[in-house]
């Protein structure tokens, strides 16, 4: 009788244990998953923007969460497979592959940029000083903002028109007009003197890669991105497979807006997905590699501003120093963070397009780094 009470309390007892192991684990939700989460659902209280893409690179570690809707009462949320188009931040891509063929030596910042145009352009220099390849990654070139001409007119009155008018004169516009326009450039400065953003100096730039490696643009970027940094789905020139996942914008009143033509895309063409960016921060971030710490060296100084390969340096006391750099197309815009003192690399994505958006993102993405710093 003995053994068999003992007996019934063992079983008791043992399954008591069993039950006790069987209780699920509570699951900690990650911190950076919690801010991103917040700070996305702040910026959707935005009655104008419909979609968010977050990415984030912290640590060696990579975050990426998506929210909304691409295309309003579709529910088509973006994913990683959805392809933005980031506009001016394709600047850096631009600077990253000409630092590269500087260390190849296949180019020389002192070099006059005439020596790898196939033109002859006697106004490339003021005083007998000539535009060189520094002046072109630093935006202290003279060229125009903007070619043809008519466009940086348009610009003057921003509206909800202003894109379908720049598409129906980029649409025309060739890389014979786009270079007999650059002969009619007059420079009135001695090169290197003083900046002023420009878009044309990043598309001359392109047309001085084509010619020293003999390819196209799209395919110098693609093939280094794809190698260096396993960007599987950056590009300019969409193939036909991947055209479907490229997410529509939308303006300042919120009409469908045309995608930008681009000459070679080096000013603002690339296409990329949120994990290509996020590989990108970690890419940016690593300073083992020579290409990268070639590319952040100071070409500019003046004042507060500075500036690396097409790459804005900045500092202050609490971030130290870092990069940052933002793409405004008439249909998308998005902030690109680098902190190096925080091991961080932060993108904000929607695909609409306003004079304040900018804004909106940035105080997104420093909500953001005060969670994350």
């Amino acid at each position: 009788m003995k053994f068999k009470i003992s007996l019934l309390v063992c079983l008791v007892v043992f399954s008591n244990c069993k039950n006790l192991e069987k209780k699920p684990k509570v699951e900690t939700i990650d911190p950076i998953q919690i801010s991103m989460d917040k700070n996305a659902d702040s910026l959707l209280l935005d009655s104008k923007i419909n979609a968010v893409s977050i990415g984030i690179y912290k640590n060696g570690k990579k975050y990426i969460s998506h929210y909304g809707e691409l295309d309003k009462g579709k529910s088509n949320k973006p994913n990683d497979n959805t392809i933005y188009e980031i506009a001016s931040v394709s600047k850096t891509f631009t600077g990253i592959l000409v630092a590269n063929a500087v260390l190849e030596g296949k180019l020389n910042l002192d070099d006059d940029i005439r020596k790898y145009l196939k033109e002859d352009f006697k106004n490339f220099e003021y005083n007998k000083q000539p535009i060189k390849i520094k002046h072109l990654l630093t935006h202290t070139s003279e060229m125009r903002k903007f070619l043809p001409e008519s466009i940086n007119e348009l610009f003057s009155d921003f509206n909800e028109d202003l894109p379908f008018k720049v598409y129906e004169i980029q649409k025309n516009y060739t890389k014979k007009d786009f270079f007999s326009d650059l002969q009619k450039i007059k420079l009135d400065t001695i090169p290197g003197s003083r900046y002023g953003y420009s878009n044309v100096d990043t598309e001359i730039m392109a047309q001085i890669l084509e010619y020293i490696y003999d390819r196209s643009f799209n395919d110098i970027l693609k093939d280094y991105f794809q190698i260096n940094a396993n960007m599987q789905n950056t590009q300019i020139d969409l193939p036909k497979n991947k055209q479907q996942y490229l997410a529509n914008g939308y303006g300042m009143t919120g009409k469908l807006v045309p995608h930008e033509i681009v000459l070679y895309g080096a000013d603002g063409g690339v296409k990329t997905t949120m994990p290509d960016l996020v590989n990108y921060m970690a890419f940016q971030l690593d300073k083992t590699k020579p290409t990268i710490i070639e590319s952040h060296r100071i070409l500019y100084e003046n004042g507060n501003r500075k500036m690396a390969y097409y790459l804005p340096i900045k500092s202050n006391e609490e971030y130290g120093v870092y990069y940052n750099m933002h793409g405004g197309g008439f249909g998308t815009q998005n902030w690109f963070f680098i902190i190096p003192k925080y091991d961080l690399g932060i993108s904000v994505i929607t695909n609409q397009s306003d004079l304040d958006t900018a804004n909106k993102l940035v105080k997104t993405v420093k909500g953001l780094i005060i969670d994350l710093k």
